[in-house]
Formats: C-alpha cells, sequence, structure tokens
C-alpha cells in the first residue's frame, strides 16, 4: 500500500473503506463514484478550469502539426487497406483492465474512468480484444491468419521527461492473429506481413535508413529455435537492413520469445520509432493454446518529428 494512501486512510479514520467499497457490486461502485465526481464538480468555476488547464499535462495539445498528423494516419492506414489488412476506428475509451489484465501494465499507469472504462492507452490490445471477440463468436476465422490495424491518439498515465515523451499521443499498431501449425510456421507468415508492411512503407517509399535490434524473450520451450527462426524471417524479409541482438532482460514477460524494435537514423543518431513482439492475450482470452499473435506499432509524433 503506498505511502499515500496510508495517509488518506488515516485522514478518514476507516482503515478498511477500500475492501468496503470493493465489496459493492460494480453497478453500485459506480453509482456511488459517478455522484462524488457531479459533487466534486458541482464546485467547479469556469476559473478553476482554467486553473486545471494550465496545471495538468493530460488535456495540453500536442505540438505536431494535425493536418500533417492526419495525413500520415491517413497514409498508413490506405497502405494497411491495400495490404488486406482490415482497419478499425477505434473507441476513445476501452474496458477497464484491458492492459493490466494481461498481466504487463500497471493500472496506476492507465487513466481509468467510470462505468468499467478506462482511457485509451494501447490500441493494440483493443485490436487483440475486437479479433477475440469475433474469434468466440465465430464471425471471423484465424487458421488463414487475420490482420488487423488502427490508428488512436492514446493516453498513458505515467510521467516521462525528455525529448519525444508526452502525455498523449497517436499511435499506429497492427495486431495479427493465427492458429499454430507446427514448425512456427504461423509466427513465421505473421512476422513477415509486419516486416513487410514496414518495407514497403518506409524503406520503399520514405527511402528511410532503418535497423532492427531483436531481442529474446522466454515463453518459448525451444527458445533457442524459435529465435534463430525469427532471426532467419527477419534477414530474408529484410536482407539490407541491419540486424542486432540484444540477450538481455530475456524474463521480461510482456513478448513471448522475440520482441523487435525498429530504429531510423538521422543525422547520425539512432532514434527507435517502432516495436513489436509475439503476446499471448488472444491465448489468455480464449484459453486456446494454438492462439497466435503478433503486435508490432510505431509513434506517429516521434515519426512526424523526424
Amino acid at each position: 500500500m503506498s505511502t499515500i494512501l496510508n495517509r488518506i486512510l488515516n485522514q478518514i479514520g476507516d482503515p478498511e473503506i477500500v475492501d468496503k467499497l470493493l465489496s459493492l457490486s460494480k453497478a453500485d461502485l459506480n453509482s456511488l463514484l459517478l455522484e462524488l465526481f457531479k459533487k466534486q464538480t458541482d464546485g467547479i468555476t469556469p476559473a478553476d478550469v482554467l486553473k486545471t488547464y494550465q496545471s495538468n499535462r493530460f488535456p495540453i495539445p500536442s505540438d505536431a502539426d494535425p493536418a500533417k498528423f492526419h495525413a500520415l494516419e491517413t497514409q498508413l492506414l490506405t497502405a494497411a487497406q491495400n495490404m488486406e489488412i482490415k482497419t478499425v476506428l477505434l473507441s476513445p475509451s476501452a474496458p477497464l483492465g484491458s492492459c493490466s489484465a494481461f498481466g504487463c501494465v500497471d493500472q496506476y499507469n492507465v487513466v481509468s474512468a467510470l462505468r468499467g472504462t478506462e482511457t485509451l492507452s494501447d490500441p493494440s490490445n483493443m485490436l487483440a480484444i475486437i479479433i477475440a471477440d469475433k474469434l468466440k463468436r465465430r464471425i471471423e476465422s484465424n487458421i488463414i491468419p487475420l490482420h488487423y490495424a488502427a490508428t488512436a491518439r492514446v493516453v498513458r498515465a505515467q510521467a516521462f521527461s525528455g525529448k519525444g515523451f508526452f502525455a498523449h499521443f497517436g499511435l499506429y499498431c497492427m495486431v495479427s492473429s493465427g492458429k499454430d501449425s507446427g514448425s512456427y510456421t504461423c509466427e513465421k507468415d505473421l512476422l513477415e506481413k509486419h516486416l513487410i508492411f514496414y518495407k514497403e512503407l518506409f524503406q520503399e517509399q520514405y527511402n528511410a535508413r532503418l535497423s532492427i535490434v531483436l531481442r529474446k524473450r522466454g515463453g518459448y520451450t525451444d527458445g533457442d529455435g524459435f529465435f534463430d527462426r525469427m532471426t532467419e524471417v527477419i534477414k530474408t524479409t529484410l536482407p539490407n537492413t541491419p540486424l542486432s541482438f540484444d540477450y538481455d532482460d530475456v524474463d521480461n514477460k510482456y513478448y513471448q520469445g522475440v520482441n523487435f524494435k525498429i530504429y531510423m537514423e538521422r543525422d547520425g543518431e539512432k532514434i527507435e520509432f517502432g516495436d513489436g513482439g509475439f503476446v499471448d492475450w488472444i491465448y489468455q482470452m480464449l484459453g486456446n493454446k494454438k492462439e497466435r499473435c503478433l503486435i508490432s506499432g510505431i509513434g506517429l509524433d516521434r515519426f512526424l518529428l523526424l
């Protein structure tokens, strides 16, 4: 329990109040919180709103050029559609716990909201949820792999300092889903799809100087064999792209097997703008160990700065 929460509980005089509130049904707790926020806003004046805007980092607008930002979104989504990747216009809200439920993100790093929601913080999680829903309801089948893409402006609560870090920023992400068919064939096909997309867009259209760092992760019984196979895929798909390896932090459980990072060189400096890897989210939602899922994404604000 945090020092701040301890102080609050001591001030209230009821150290069990959190447990008491959690014993309420979700509907009753939501009604209580709605009333608290309503009473809190009853005393807020327009001048208070301005002060909050001036002191709170979340509502501050981006420095990115909005016309260039939306043009980049259009270009990415059109390129995805041309590669038969389905595109989705996401809601700015996600189900509460849509990131933390998978055991990878602390809920403190997400802007939680009311009515069972949180502010969208990662479109890849939402696309995985949408795919899992379609698979569970048998609207879609991933025997032939499914590929989805979206752009979204997301909000994250953790505070970073330095150039290129913002409280809210734009992301383009792809999520691919398929069934294990042996010999890592499914993973190979999913990874090729993502790499070809980035190759055709950034190397061929922008003539960008890219490089990739492949990071080893746990999660596969034959970890070395899987890592070697994915290395072959990258070398074959991007033969002229420098590839290096990172064997640190293997026990990081966010990704399964591998995590790749995409860098772009500008003025002699390598800047990371893309990230991806295999995750077990759809398996966790559906309980089917044959489910395979690959996610990847790029930061739009950061790319515009380049």
